[in-house]
């Protein structure tokens, strides 16, 4: 999947729709602010085999995934997931990889169209 695959930039357009570009940009911003925060708090689970701490860092950065239309990392959060809540923590850590790595090629697409929007 490519970048612009891994943006639905629909989204990006309802939210300018709905509040404007100064909030779309607001909603990127914070995306782009506690997204690597939840990733820590994922790779933090692994480390320490805390499985809850995964599923919760993760339920949440899927749902804000969601609202901006970043789908691959939306999926690979669903799939995570599924893995911690079904306690299956041999195949966490490659997905969990995945998702770092797929969020480091997103974020340079997320802030170029954020910082188009924002003044």
């Amino acid at each position: 999947m490519n970048e612009r695959q891994d943006l639905d930039e629909a989204v990006f357009e309802e939210l300018r729709h709905i509040g404007g570009d100064q909030f779309a940009g607001e909603i990127f911003t914070l995306f782009l602010d506690i997204a690597p925060v939840k990733i820590e708090e994922a790779v933090g689970g692994i480390k320490r085999g805390d499985l809850e701490m995964i599923e919760r860092a993760i339920h949440s950065l899927k749902s804000s995934a969601g609202h901006i239309g970043a789908q691959r990392l939306q999926e690979l959060c669903g799939q995570i997931e599924i893995l911690a809540t079904e306690k299956n923590s041999e195949s966490l850590a490659p997905l969990i990889d995945q998702l770092e790595e797929t969020f480091a090629r997103a974020r340079a697409r997320l802030e170029k169209v954020r910082n188009a929007a924002t003044p």
